[in-house]
């Protein structure tokens, strides 16, 4: 089927506008608008949609009839866009005649709808300025049937407002809608900050804040509004708004840096009333925040006006009230600059540096790896503006605070965020970050959830600034390799380590019935202790014990007893040794054949173990057949690292051995049986008798007393001198 383009033919449209004299001078050119409702494109599926379509041309001169282009393209599918055209004249006073359009099968409920196009200087604009659903005609949809639109009239100023109106009707109704114009207000606004920098250390202006009188930068805020048109009221009443620093939105948590003066509030509503034809200013003051309540120093601060007809303004006769032209721009801005130390051209250029150095290189499997970096932050350019040091945790990674065991380090204020699933510290460095600054920290984390598929964890860490040209340092990666480790620890004890012959209350018996007549019970216990911090899988423990010596025997295993997670096997657990006997030797199985218990031992956590007991009883008898001998009897154990449950190697798996298990009698010092110590005593007593009848044959017991005669001797002068 064709597009039936020609459906619908509407001419003496009269584009262009009689000032436009490069155009048309005294004779206005004839343009011609050509519908073809059924027009089919496709879509991106490659299908065919009937949108339908008008086409435009504009007369260049007589029969000189070039296509505008682009064409004009309906949006609803057999929504039969072009099936009627009609001029409209000049709706919003702008010198250019307007065109309606009908879609007479289109909107939600295929009713039918009327689009207005505004004409320029080169045609027709593409895209409408109004759209009419059917809808609107009644207070009940089905009031009105499909097709709305079918039929157009306009062109014609019926209510005498001086604007032109229009006549919408629909297939098999006996009713029109008449649509009637609006009278246009045409309006135009200034707005004007002075001076456009402001200046943190110019305080000419005061405010009070409670008892106290503050002085504040503050600037000139001045805005105009003008209003015109035809057939309105002699005075127009706008609603104003003025918004400072509106890029700033309180919900997000940022700071209005600019106030009024007068109500120390970041916006200010106000009605003005405007006379048709004239033009009304206002002015104000604005000042600026105390620096310590906001950080952004840099970006503009931008004011915003924002204006629009009272909805409540004045109605003419027939109830219409003005609007506002559609192409009036309704906002306006302007912005104004803090004033910074940086030149001339208030545009700072930093020169960041930055260094970093940990306590450490590598981080352990299983550890929670406490961490410091320590960094050096330089700026040996112009003022870094909100500089932060910017550090991105890997994912096993977390923060745990600043470093203030150095008081050399500087203190920080950090937050801890996360963007996409990407965690990053954030640290402040300065508002500004003076040129010359170079400042020392310290940060703490802890690395705890390392993967082995992982060979390095990495912080990238940044000093960034919201400057515009060089605002950012290097990134400087810290990189740590994983390491695979543990400190495993074998400890050993018998219980008892000392066994004196012969055993107190035992008996030599020919048969041996129950264990107490083997002799004296020991127990060993070895410990295989992890302290971590990696986690151990597989196990090699190996204890081996001298059990035979020629014939002779020493031990009676009895019992194997394992704690954790252990399993033990041996091929003969109950085979007696023999000792070998010296004087004073040491039996271990580096002489004498051995029993071996081997045990796998599974995993082991950090901080966990493996015990493992063997209870035995010493051969008594092999023992009491040299009772005044000294012995000792060593056990080895031993043990090592088989497997690691990681995909990371260890670079040295752990193994060692112990050997502190002893059995042995009494020190150095030998038992002497009680009939040679009988002996010794009889033997020194008889020596002592003999010894003594000796001397008395000598008359050693005879001697003359030696004190009587010296008396005598000292009393005889005493008695001549007397006489």
């Amino acid at each position: 089927m064709g597009s039936y383009y020609g459906y619908a033919v509407a001419k003496n449209l009269a584009m262009c506008s009689v000032f436009k004299f490069v155009v048309c001078i005294t004779s206005r050119m004839t343009d011609l608008l050509v519908g073809a409702p059924m027009f089919m494109l496709r879509d991106s599926d490659g299908r065919l949609e009937e949108l339908g379509r008008v086409y435009v041309y504009m007369q260049n001169g007589p029969l000189d009839l070039p296509p505008q282009l682009p064409h004009l393209t309906g949006t609803q599918t057999f929504g039969r866009f072009g099936s009627s055209i009609t001029p409209l004249g000049d709706l919003n006073q702008d010198g250019y005649n307007d065109v309606a359009i009908s879609c007479p099968f289109g909107g939600e409920n295929k009713q039918g709808l009327v689009l207005i196009y505004n004409g320029h200087a080169g045609g027709l604009r593409e895209k409408p300025s109004q759209v009419i659903a059917g809808q609107w005609a009644s207070a009940t949809p089905s009031a009105l049937p499909a097709s709305f639109g079918y039929a157009l009239r306009g062109g014609k100023d019926l209510d005498n407002n001086g604007y032109p109106d229009l006549i919408v009707g629909a297939f098999g109704a006996d009713t029109a809608v008449l649509y009637r114009s609006r009278p246009i207000v045409n309006t135009s606004a200034t707005l004007t900050v002075y001076p456009a920098m402001i200046n943190p250390e110019e305080k000419v202006c005061t405010i009070s804040r409670g008892n106290e009188t503050l002085q504040v930068s503050c600037v000139n805020l001045s805005f105009c509004l003008s209003a015109n048109g035809k057939h309105l009221p002699n005075h127009l009443e706008f609603n104003v708004e003025v918004q400072l620093d509106r890029l700033k939105q309180p919900q997000k948590g940022a700071v209005r840096r600019a106030l009024f003066l007068d109500t120390q509030l970041p916006a200010l509503q106000r009605t003005l009333t405007v006379p048709n034809g004239a033009r009304v200013c206002s002015d104000t003051k604005i000042f600026l925040r105390d620096e310590k309540d906001f950080r952004d120093k840099l970006s503009p601060i931008f004011v915003a006006l924002n204006f629009s007809l009272n909805p409540q303004a004045a109605a003419d006769r027939y109830g219409l009230r003005p609007i506002l032209n559609y192409q009036t721009a309704e906002l306006i801005e302007q912005k104004a600059q803090i004033l910074l130390d940086c030149g001339e051209d208030n545009i700072c250029v930093p020169d960041l540096k930055l260094s970093v150095h940990g306590d450490r290189k590598e981080v352990y499997m299983g550890d929670d790896n406490s961490l410091t970096l320590t960094f050096n932050a330089k700026n040996d350019g112009g003022g870094a503006y909100e500089a932060e040091l910017y550090v991105v945790l890997p994912p096993e990674a977390d923060y745990s605070g600043i470093a203030r065991n150095n008081e050399s380090l500087t203190q920080l204020t950090c937050s801890y965020e996360t963007e996409n699933q990407t965690r990053y510290l954030s640290c402040d460095l300065g508002n500004p970050m003076k040129s010359g600054t170079s400042l020392w920290a310290g940060l703490r984390f802890t690395v705890p959830r390392l993967k082995d598929t992982h060979r390095f964890v990495q912080f990238d860490l940044q000093i960034r600034s919201k400057n515009e040209n060089n605002s950012q340092s290097e990134v400087v990666p810290y990189k740590l390799e994983v390491v695979v480790q543990s400190d495993v620890i074998l400890q050993g004890v018998s219980r008892p380590d000392k066994v004196f012959f012969p055993p107190p209350n035992w008996k030599l018996t020919k048969n041996v019935m129950v264990e107490q007549d083997v002799g004296p019970s020991v127990q060993h216990t070895y410990e295989l202790v992890n302290n971590g911090p990696s986690r151990i899988s597989h196990t090699l423990l190996q204890l081996k014990c001298p059990m035979r010596l020629q014939s002779n025997r020493l031990i009676y295993p009895l019992e194997v007893t394992t704690e954790g997670p252990v399993n033990c096997t041996t091929h003969n657990i109950v085979n007696p040794l023999n000792l070998k006997v010296r004087r004073c030797g040491l039996t271990s199985c580096s002489s004498v054949d051995c029993w071996t218990l081997t045990c796998n031992v599974g995993l082991l956590e950090r901080g966990t173990s493996a015990i493992l007991h063997v209870r035995s009883r010493i051969w008594a008898e092999a023992f009491m057949e040299n009772p005044y001998k000294n012995f000792n009897l060593e056990c080895l154990a031993s043990y090592k690292v088989e497997k690691m449950p990681y995909a990371i190697l260890p670079k040295v798996t752990p193994s060692g051995m112990v050997t502190p298990v002893v059995w042995n009698k009494p020190d150095s010092t030998y038992a002497v049986p009680l009939w040679i110590i009988i002996l010794a005593i009889l033997a020194g007593l008889l020596l002592l008798a003999l010894l003594i009848y000796v001397l008395y044959k000598l008359g050693f017991f005879k001697r003359t007393p030696y004190g009587t005669a010296m008396e005598k001797a000292q009393l005889k002068p005493q008695a001549a001198s007397e006489a």
